[in-house]
């Protein structure tokens, strides 16, 4: 088989070919939706099932078969994984690219004459119905298996408001509570939160508890994404007597509504749930062990705490504000920058607002740039800790707003931060001490021959970060979602090949299922990420010998983003690690 007989399937990725095969061939069944948390593998599964499919001659031999991914860039690494699986002794695998350069007459010739067809949804839409086509729709029309990866991403598309507080309680105790009352769950995290801050006897609010947790698992609603659907009809995979041999591949965590949804779309009784299992899929089911590493800066726990200050004064305000428009004395935690964007952005409710002032406009712009005040000091506690000291200082410089030049706190503040910023200027090179924790680490293990990957949530943050490591000698590199798609799979293949040792990704790859290669160890610069979106990213880690994936969260002592970092590893542990596999621990580095 060449170079392709290095992929070897582990027992439960056979498992989950056969059941589909079993029901293809015996039950009749053409839908499947195969969950598999991030990481074990679900595209090689997509690859055994497809070959026995034409193989055993499961659809007719001038069938095509389709792969469909929303993101544009995640083709060229789901093309190249199926290349290097041996597909092509089937047929030509075609991917299709917006090569304007390329005459329509013959990138249509070149689909039709292919087995295999690696798409976008919008693409390929856009290649069928454009002006000069170019792909024909009798190419589509032989299209006998569809392959889906991250499924809902094409399928599911949230909207309107989000459920109703009491909707998202009753949706954590049906799912984590085991019998627990939501205020029961609530008692024990904070009992195990505490348990992690023993040495400093730090206590922690059941509200804020509540509040994080109701943010965090908030159901929305879904319908079918109307951006794709035109495509979806096209293909004819959405009529419920469709013949066509639909795989859909997704993670496992959080996914309960759009399962439902997906079934609705394609008929209850067609489509078909596989949980792989093997005597492998225990072994394979990680423990994790999330270690924090606790950056010490007196200046930034100052300025985050004056930071906090400012936004306090601000809130008052926009307590105000909400309990004007909703007679209501307080705002969930949970929907405060949802209401002030609603309250800055939608004229309908600025109208509203100001009636029930007495059309007193001048009381109305005070209550109108406190949430505004509020919302750039949200944004400039980002960029203190999670980006550069020169983009802070350039966020705090830019700012205008009236409400906070009148604060005295903020003009300290901005003195503070224009005395660092000299400070910056005069240094012939100027490190951050949270950059030179994470460079320590880098260093020690890139000595061990670890790969690491960073996520970050700016993505010039990840320039910066790739450029400090090369110049420590560390070999890095750098993707986020502003790339082409080519940069980007150049970039990802030098880090999966060992050309370099470090990756700098932006959390938006992850959110958007981009499939980042496997590192030895991982690291968040900073606590952004919902827990699904943090379970993601440990998909990406590789686990040691003793099958332990191991991230480390590096966080500003004494501000927000420690107490956050702490809250989300344990509500990740206490709620979807234990689903996912055992449990390592929660250490301070």
């Amino acid at each position: 088989m060449g170079e392709e007989s290095v992929i070897e399937p582990r027992s439960y990725q056979i498992n989950a070919r056969d059941q589909v095969i079993y029901n293809i061939e015996n039950e009749k069944k053409s839908a499947f939706l195969i969950l598999l948390p991030t990481g074990m593998g679900k595209t090689l599964i997509a690859a055994l099932i497809v070959e026995i499919i034409l193989e055993r001659g499961l659809v007719a031999p001038d069938e095509k078969v389709l792969f469909l991914v929303q993101d544009r860039k995640l083709k060229h690494q789901l093309h190249s994984m199926m290349t290097q699986y041996g597909l092509a002794k089937h047929g030509h695998l075609y991917l299709l690219d917006d090569q304007k350069g390329i005459p329509p007459q013959m990138t249509r010739k070149h689909a039709s004459l292919s087995k295999f067809i690696f798409a976008t949804p919008i693409l390929l839409m856009n290649s069928v119905v454009g002006k000069s086509p170019r792909v024909d729709r009798e190419t589509l029309e032989k299209v006998g298996v569809v392959i889906i990866d991250e499924i809902f991403d094409v399928f599911a598309q949230s909207y309107g408001t989000k459920r109703p507080r009491e909707e998202a309680i009753k949706y954590i105790e049906r799912r984590f509570g085991g019998g627990r009352e939501f205020a029961d769950i609530v008692k024990n995290l904070k009992e195990e939160l505490e348990k992690r801050e023993t040495d400093n006897g730090r206590k922690f609010d059941e509200q804020s508890i509540a509040d994080n947790l109701v943010r965090e698992f908030e159901s929305k609603n879904y319908r079918l994404n109307k951006k794709f659907e035109p495509i979806l009809n096209l293909l004819g995979i959405l009529s419920t007597d469709s013949q066509k041999i639909i795989i859909g591949l997704t993670a496992s965590v959080s996914q309960e509504t759009k399962i439902d949804l997906l079934k609705t779309t394609l008929g209850e009784n067609r489509v078909l749930e596989i949980h792989p299992v093997g005597d492998d899929f225990e072994s394979y089911r990680p423990a994790y062990d999330l270690k924090q590493i606790r950056v010490f800066d007196d200046w930034i726990a100052d300025i985050d705490s004056l930071i906090g200050k400012i936004r306090q004064t601000s809130f008052s305000k926009l307590s105000e504000s909400y309990k004007i428009l909703t007679g209501k004395s307080q705002i969930p935690t949970d929907r405060i920058l949802l209401f002030v964007s609603d309250l800055l952005g939608k004229k309908s409710i600025q109208k509203t607002f100001l009636e029930r002032l007495g059309n007193n406009k001048e009381r109305f712009h005070v209550y109108l740039s406190h949430a505004s005040a509020y919302l750039l000091m949200t944004v400039a506690r980002q960029r203190l800790l999670e980006s550069t000291l020169k983009s802070f200082s350039k966020f705090i410089e830019g700012i205008d707003n009236k409400t906070l030049i009148a604060n005295t706190d903020f003009s300290f503040m901005r003195n503070k931060v224009r005395e660092k910023m000299t400070e910056y200027l005069a240094a012939e090179e100027y490190t951050s001490e949270k950059e030179k924790r994470l460079l320590f680490w880098l260093e020690m293990m890139d000595k061990e021959e670890k790969k690491s990957l960073v996520m970050c949530r700016f993505v010039e943050v990840t320039k910066h970060l790739a450029a400090l490591a090369e110049k420590k000698g560390i070999s890095a590199t750098f993707v986020h979602g502003g790339m082409d798609g080519a940069t980007q799979y150049s970039q990802i293949k030098a880090f999966k090949e060992g050309k370099k040792k470090v990756l700098f990704a932006s959390e938006r790859l992850i959110e958007k299922g981009t499939d980042l290669p496997e590192a030895d160890v991982g690291f968040y610069y900073g606590t952004t990420a919902s827990l699904e979106r943090y379970e993601q990213s440990l998909g990406r880690i590789r686990s040691n010998v003793s099958n332990v994936k191991t991230l480390y969260t590096i966080a500003y002592n004494q501000t927000i983003e420690n107490e956050k970092s702490l809250k989300r590893d344990t509500m990740f542990l206490e709620l979807l690690g234990k689903q996912l596999g055992t449990i390592a621990e929660i250490r301070i580095e």
